[in-house]
């Protein structure tokens, strides 16, 4: 019997799974690594009641330790205890349904009653595993507030837990509201490792205006924010480079921290003087350092932004004809101005851009963003 029930084992977990969302208002809008993390409990919980069952035993220290661990997980997530418990209950369910579905007719009346008292023990003795570790982790949110904030910041940039349901929970129980879109800075420096003590000094010096969360990750400095937050004086006190990417979705946090790492590590040397790259410098460098992976049009998209717009278009031509003849007067002649016109509309593509032409990195992106917007069907 118990190698009929898990050989089904595909069936199995989604089973269970399906259950709890159907059952629990808190699993019913479970993402798709919670989902993946449930099917996977849910599994081994059956295959070991299995066992106990067979071997008429009893959950052993270790599991009792792996089920202390799951209470403290879902006390970190901020899933209700009472959910969680319940979610236990619904899956022994749909465990004996399992069993009866495989042939209840081959057991007698000692081996149901005997599957019985294993649920029963089972489940009281996890269910105090379940609570224990749970309020360890709401102890330990109590105590050390700091620490579980910058766990969460962790999961974010690393992609874990990004599901509305699942930062909600979290949130909630850190009295945090997170808005739908943040701001990353990320400081750091080709040769050094930037440490959570020199993330704090920068941040009691700055002027803080909303929510604010910061970690180190890859030894680099990462701040995310939703006001405007300047570093700059103390950044480069320091001799870090600095990467700003404004209106980043919370979905898109691991990518943006990609970026940002690789442009503050492998930046060329003419940028350690500027006060912060933005998201086209890094997705240059990372163009010219092969890594991340860069949509070039992308690139383009975040250079000439401003310039895109239609009633811009003669600004973007000038700067077209500019980047091509080398000079003023060349690229006037080209487009039939007056080299005083072009002149004009080439201060009105720094003041729109942010770009200076005598910069060679500046004019580099530029070049780079006009040439794939030119090799566009």
């Amino acid at each position: 019997m118990q190698a009929r029930v898990l050989a089904d084992g595909g069936r199995l977990a989604p089973r269970i799974a399906d259950a709890l969302q159907r059952e629990i208002p808190a699993y019913a809008s479970l993402g798709e690594a919670q989902r993946r993390e449930t099917e996977a409990i849910s599994l081994w919980g059956v295959q070991r009641l299995l066992e106990l069952w067979v071997e008429d035993g009893r959950l052993g220290d270790a599991d009792l330790r792996q089920f202390h661990g799951i209470g403290v997980a879902r006390g970190t997530d901020g899933r209700p205890l009472s959910a969680v418990l319940r979610a236990y209950r619904v899956a022994a369910v749909e465990a004996s349904g399992l069993v009866r579905d495989s042939g209840v007719a081959e057991l007698d009346v000692e081996d149901v009653l005997a599957m019985n008292v294993v649920l029963l023990e089972s489940l009281d003795a996890l269910s105090e595993a379940l609570s224990a570790g749970y309020a360890a982790a709401m102890e330990r949110l109590a105590t050390d507030r700091d620490e579980v904030v910058r766990a969460l910041t962790q999961d974010l940039l690393a992609g874990r837990q990004t599901s509305a349901a699942a930062l909600a929970d979290r949130t909630r129980l850190l009295d945090l509201t997170l808005p739908a879109r943040l701001t990353m800075t990320v400081v750091g420096a080709a040769g050094s490792d930037v440490t959570a003590g020199d993330v704090a000094q920068l941040l009691a010096s700055a002027d803080i205006d909303g929510l604010v969360l910061s970690t180190t990750r890859q030894g680099v400095g990462v701040v995310l924010h939703e006001r405007p937050l300047d570093l700059g004086v103390d950044v480069r006190s320091r001799a870090w480079r600095t990467c700003r990417i404004d209106d980043v979705a919370l979905a898109d946090l691991p990518a943006t921290f990609r970026l940002a790492e690789v442009a503050v590590r492998h930046a060329p040397p003419g940028l350690d003087s500027t006060p912060a790259m933005v998201e086209a410098d890094a997705l240059l460098v990372a163009l010219l350092h092969g890594q991340p992976p860069v949509d070039p049009r992308t690139l383009a998209e975040a250079a000439l932004r401003p310039l895109l717009e239609p009633d811009q278009a003669h600004l973007l031509a000038g700067l077209r004809e500019f980047l091509e003849h080398g000079s003023a007067v060349a690229a006037a002649d080209a487009l039939g101005l007056h080299p005083q016109s072009m002149r004009y509309r080439l201060r009105r593509v720094r003041e729109t851009t942010g770009r200076d032409l005598g910069s060679a990195w500046d004019r580099l992106l530029l070049a780079t963003a006009v040439a794939v917007l030119s090799l566009q069907p």
